[in-house]
């Protein structure tokens, strides 16, 4: 019945329609289930979710399934055995409107199987009893093959890692990249036609545009999340070779300047750094083999292996011999340079379902029993990491809770805890925090390790979409107050953020988190399907630059004009400044070129400062730009007439951002604020364009606070002059002294 008034049918209707699901039925009506596993009456049935449920929260009923052995899956297909269906949907949809319920009825109408729908009564009745416990599971033997088992395996085989016991021994045990493994195999297949013989290959056309593959380079740089193989990839490919000898080198190890340069004179010379000696002694040709060189986290390379990545640029223009770099982030500043010399390969997490069934085939080698969705959870929980997921199975298989009966999901689900920083990124974490049925399971340390998967983006994400969490609900004064307290919140925020960035104040980081996004997402939280960007750094972007156009041009105009800089885009002076200068050129005469000319001279300004500063100046207060609809003709001969070298500069700007040591020189805006505070810049500049022979339009240069010039020069050429004796030029002119 809840079924055939959710769809708006009859009760006969709705089951007259799912009695044609080609399902087998059990005693009661529903669905039978699997239970050839004591203990998992769901073990084996596919389920998926859509909608909210009315007694337990979506996630409870996930979790629930889980626990009696069905697979939850996030999309309907036609392995699918069951759509449980909820009552409403957090947007204020109906549930007939999702994608998944699309997804049934597009497989129904193409008569492909199709799975059953549930309401949330048929749930409960599949789902086992919580007051009977689940018999214990006997836990298998441990294979004949297997140090412990037969007691003779030495002490090493016993307590050797599964990490490396159990690692891969050929390209079919590889976990997932199988394309990027191939396309690394075919690089070092081709390495010495390509680079010794001088036969390149054409890459290959990529339909979306972009940098074409560096297929032809000496060197490969792999990269990818920790844990997923890289390093294991990179050796198996060169083991399988057959053809080199494979040298590691990873963070452990010296990789200076001095070594790699040592590393580079070998390796140009085809010869392998063995252990018989010393770095940089001479090998016997006869005696060594070519070598693979794998440089391990290069992105890791700082401090004490100074200038290491420099030489590791320089070794692999001119090696021989094929070099595999290997690092967690190509992005990375440490990375960018040594990426352009090298073919980029890229390496992703595996699914959790494929390391779920890697880890079972390995624990069932090992004797441990465990659940499918317990390895999904740990997996989940890991980030795909399978060294980290294969060293929690070890630890719990030494544990003799876990020996007498096995690891299962709830087992899991309280024992691991996620590392949300390695799962999410900061726009998943802002719809986490802003979705009520998300954000509900959440505790107050799980909203806190969401906040600090990007400290500095959540604040601005969630300032950007809490509006638009609570836009679908009704509107009332509760709403209302709830959106003003969390805009009150953010202010709070906002304020401890200035003293973190003030005084260097980061122990009120946790309290900024608080009051500026965790807990205004709280109280103002509803439904967001994907977070918008933050508009306020678009904005900051646009306020910056005019900042620094009022204040490069304030700098020429302070000579003439008593404003201050934070007045002078609304003083109307631009305005009046710019009509003068680009009234003479609508009138489209070649000779008003004069006139603009004179009327920025008397300012010491150029072109650009007409063309950038008082014209963008003038957009950003909403008005139009005249000069774009000045005659071409027109602007060609103010270019010419300024590029003639006839109007001087009264002010140079310092072109570098840079402070230079020992010296004052500007590289921020706020230092052309001195006139504003009153400071002794601005006297300075004023004194020194009054004392100009030529007066206010003349050539005069005015540097602001530009760094004083030595006076050894100077000295030196008064001692000589007082003591009779010529003074030496400067060392490296033309001519000689006589």
């Amino acid at each position: 019945a809840a079924v055939a008034k959710l769809f708006g049918g009859s009760p006969a209707k709705a089951k007259a329609t799912q009695g044609t699901i080609a399902v087998p039925k059990g005693p009661s009506g529903l669905p039978q289930i699997n239970d050839a596993k004591p203990g998992l009456p769901l073990q084996g049935v596919v389920m998926a979710f859509t909608g909210e449920l009315d007694s337990m929260t979506r996630q409870d009923a996930e979790e629930k399934c889980k626990a009696a052995g069905a697979k939850v899956m996030g999309s309907v297909s036609g392995n699918t055995q069951y759509l449980v269906m909820g009552s409403h949907l957090d947007d204020g949809r109906q549930v007939t409107e999702t994608s998944k319920y699309r997804k049934y009825l597009d497989l129904k109408d193409k008569g492909k199987k199709c799975p059953g729908l549930l309401d949330e009564g048929q749930l409960l009745k599949l789902l086992p009893s919580a007051a009977l416990p689940a018999p214990p599971v006997a836990v298998p033997p441990k294979a004949n093959g297997s140090a412990e088992a037969n007691g003779s395996g030495s002490s090493l085989e016993r307590y050797m890692n599964w990490v490396d016991s159990h690692a891969p021994r050929s390209f079919g045990e590889v976990l997932g990249n199988a394309s990027v493994v191939r396309k690394l195999t075919e690089w070092l297949r081709d390495w010495d036609d390509v680079v010794l013989k001088g036969r390149k290959k054409m890459a290959a056309f990529k339909p979306g545009g972009g940098m074409p593959e560096n297929i032809n380079a000496r060197a490969a740089l792999v990269s990818g999340p920790p844990g997923i193989g890289k390093t294991t990839s990179c050796r198996l490919v060169a083991q399988l070779h057959g053809k080199y000898e494979i040298l590691e080198y990873n963070a452990s190890d010296a990789r200076g300047q001095k070594i790699i340069n040592e590393m580079a004179q070998g390796i140009a010379d085809n010869h392998t750094i063995s252990f018989g000696g010393a770095l940089g002694q001479r090998k016997v040709p006869g005696l060594t083999r070519r070598a693979v060189l794998i440089m391990d986290e290069v992105d890791g390379m700082g401090a004490g292996d100074r200038g290491g990545s420099a030489a590791l640029i320089k070794m692999i223009k001119k090696t021989r011999n094929p070099i595999i770099c290997i690092c967690n982030d190509a992005h990375s500043p440490k990375v960018r340079n040594l990426a352009f010399s090298c073919y980029d390969l890229k390496f992703s997490r595996p699914t959790k379902s494929t390391v779920a069934q890697r880890c079972a085939m390995i624990a069932r080698r090992e004797g441990l029993d465990v659940e499918e969705n317990a390895l999904e959870e740990l997996a989940e929980s890991c980030g795909s990491d399978m060294r980290q997921v294969l060293n929690q199975l070890q630890i719990m298989a030494k544990s003799p809770k876990y020996q007498n009966s096995g690891v299962k999901y709830m087992d899991m689900k309280s024992t691991i805890t996620k590392d949300w920083s390695s799962m999410l990124g900061p726009f998943d974490a802002c719809r986490k925090l802003l979705s009520s049925s998300e954000g509900a399971r959440l505790s107050f340390r799980d909203r806190m390790d969401l906040y600090f998967v990007d400290h500095s983006l959540m604040g601005l994400l969630i300032h950007e979409n809490y509006l638009n969490s609570v836009s679908k609900k009704p509107v009332d004064a509760d709403l209302l107050n709830r959106c003003a307290y969390s805009a009150d919140l953010m202010t709070v925020g906002d304020m401890m953020n200035a003293q973190i960035s003030k005084h260097q104040q980061w122990n009120l980081l946790p309290q900024m988190g608080l009051a500026g996004c965790v807990y205004p997402a709280h109280v103002t939280n509803g439904f967001v399907g994907f977070p918008s960007f933050p508009a306020f750094l678009g904005k900051y972007s646009t306020q910056s630059r005019m900042r620094r156009l009022s204040t490069e041009l304030h700098a020429h105009l302070r000579l003439f004009a008593s404003v201050s800089r934070g007045g002078l885009a609304a003083s109307g002076y631009p305005a009046l400044l710019y009509s003068r200068a680009v009234s003479p050129l609508l009138r489209g005469d070649t000779e008003a070129v004069a006139e603009t000319a004179a009327a920025l001279d008397a300012y010491g300004l150029r072109k650009e400062h007409l063309v950038e500063h008082l014209t963008e100046m003038r957009q950003h207060l909403g008005e139009e730009d005249m000069f774009k609809v000045v005659d071409p003709k027109v602007k060609a001969a103010m270019t010419r007439e300024f590029n003639s070298g006839c109007h001087a500069v009264k002010v140079m700007l310092p072109k570098s951002n840079k402070r230079k040591a020992g010296g004052a020189a500007l590289d921020t805006p706020d230092g052309f604020d001195d006139d504003e505070d009153g400071g002794e810049g601005a006297g300075a500049t004023e004194e020194q364009a009054e004392d100009d022979d030529d007066g206010a339009a003349g050539g005069t240069m005015v540097k602001i606070k530009g760094k004083a010039k030595s006076k050894a020069k100077g000295k030196a050429k008064a001692k000589a002059e007082g003591d009779g004796r010529p003074a030496a030029k400067a060392k490296g002119g033309r001519g000689r002294n006589k």
